[in-house]
């Protein structure tokens, strides 16, 4: 599938996998992760939501630490990995878009870790 399509779920899902997060899946229409344990038994790990695609608090901190530059067009927002300086910024191709701003963005950082696609096998059950 290409990274131009993905939304929702499978969007997380495959930021999750960018993060190497453990244990990414969907189920009922949301991306999951393994919580690791706070007193190390493994037994007590536990599954957590991970939205960054639409909360900003697990969005934001991977827009900041990637450089993640972001523009708000006509009709949807823009996203692109910063680099070099402001004048190669202004270049940027933003070829990366989504309908908000951290779609946008965590497009691009999927993009920037498996390029313009994903498997689409990855994607058969939800």
């Amino acid at each position: 599938m290409r990274i131009s399509e993905l939304e929702g779920a499978w969007l997380d899902y495959w930021v999750a996998r960018a993060a190497e997060l453990p244990k990414p899946r969907v189920d009922d229409g949301l991306c999951w992760v393994e919580e690791p344990p706070c007193d190390g038994d493994p037994e007590s790990a536990v599954d957590a939501a991970f939205v960054p695609s639409t909360d900003w608090n697990e969005g934001g901190p991977i827009i900041d630490r990637e450089g993640i530059s972001i523009v708000k067009f006509d009709d949807c927002w823009g996203a692109e990995k910063s680099v070099g300086n402001r004048r190669e910024i202004a270049k940027a191709d933003f070829r990366h878009t989504g309908a908000t701003a951290l779609i946008a963005a965590m497009r691009c950082y999927v993009g920037e870790r498996f390029g313009d696609e994903v498997p689409d096998e990855e994607m058969s059950g939800d």
